[in-house]
């Protein structure tokens, strides 16, 4: 197996971030996003890039009706301890429909990833689902993974991936996914300050040594291998930044640490996962576009030079 460039993206809308921000604070981004994401599909389409949309289910919908068709019942959803984790908390907050609130619904841009060749729409649950907080349960998830994967056919989308929001999953819910058709999912790269772990575990050094490794590759270059098993676990390598915000000056390093990373994955026939959500480069569109132009150049010269190869989840869980 001479190894892959993967790409996955977290579509997630407002629903991805409403547990700590609203649509003052963070808006703007948003309403970036969904220019982004055309622009984004372009650069793939030019570069022959395959790509998987993991899609929060919510967001999938065109209006209000089709949303609340698609709820499980009240005593099957998730009563987290913090209860600004549950986006049931804000749908009193939606709109009527997508022309009116671009920021909770993305039917439009769902249908514009599927016609791009070569893309997947994966699933990153229906309600933008914490597995591992306090106060869930597993028969909740198995409930949302359900209503996802029903609302998914309903516009001919069978899901075959999954990203688990904040990157929380254990083998139990790895299980119900399995059952359900979904093959594989984006794993964590195995450092220790990348580890699976609920919102009260994500400590300060944490968070710090992820900072640091995106610009330095302190961590190492986290060339990546599929894992089989209950699913397929491709493991993340690197998060893709934006060009935008306070480390903006700096973002020729991250670039520059993500292509020595596909460097070694290509030279050593190892995957490389790289992600990000499209709400990131909602800021300072062009800036982040640039880099990410610059990392699809550097694949390209891999491509030529040892045969690597770009991939979705679920293509790349087919050659495992």
């Amino acid at each position: 197996m001479s190894g892959r460039f993967i790409i996955s993206l977290d579509f997630e809308l407002l629903w991805g971030v409403r547990d700590h921000s609203d649509r003052n604070a963070y808006g703007q981004n948003i309403i970036g996003a969904r220019e982004a994401i055309p622009r984004i599909l372009d650069l793939f389409a030019e570069y022959g890039i395959y790509a998987t949309w993991a899609t929060v289910g919510f967001a999938m919908c065109a209006d209000r009706d089709e949303l609340m068709a698609c709820l499980p019942p009240v005593d099957e959803r998730p009563l987290y301890s913090n209860p600004r984790l549950s986006s049931y908390r804000y749908l009193d907050e939606v709109g009527s429909k997508e022309s009116r609130d671009p920021y909770y619904f993305g039917a439009s841009l769902v249908d514009r990833i599927v016609r791009t060749p070569c893309q997947e729409i994966g699933t990153h649950t229906l309600s933008h689902y914490y597995c591992l907080e306090d106060g869930q349960k597993t028969e909740d998830f198995e409930a949302d993974l359900r209503a996802a994967c029903f609302l998914a056919r309903t516009r001919n989308i069978e899901l075959k991936s999954i990203v688990f929001p904040r990157n929380q999953f254990g083998p139990e819910h790895l299980k119900i996914c399995e059952s359900y058709g979904i093959s594989s999912f984006r794993g964590n790269p195995q450092k220790w300050a990348y580890r699976s772990a609920k919102s009260s575990e994500q400590t300060r050094v944490r968070r710090a040594l992820r900072l640091a490794d995106a610009y330095t590759g302190l961590l190492g270059p986290h060339v990546a291998r599929a894992e089989s098993g209950i699913c397929t676990n491709l493991p993340a390598s690197r998060f893709l930044r934006p060009a935008s915000g306070k480390l903006a000056l700096f973002h020729p390093l991250h670039i520059g640490n993500i292509e020595r990373g596909m460097t070694a994955a290509a030279q050593s026939g190892a995957d490389y996962h790289l992600w990000w959500h499209p709400h990131n480069f909602g800021r300072g569109l062009d800036a982040s576009l640039g880099g990410l132009i610059a990392v699809l150049q550097h694949y390209r010269s891999l491509h030529d030079a040892y045969g690597w190869e770009t991939s979705s989840m679920t293509k790349a869980a087919t050659c495992v």
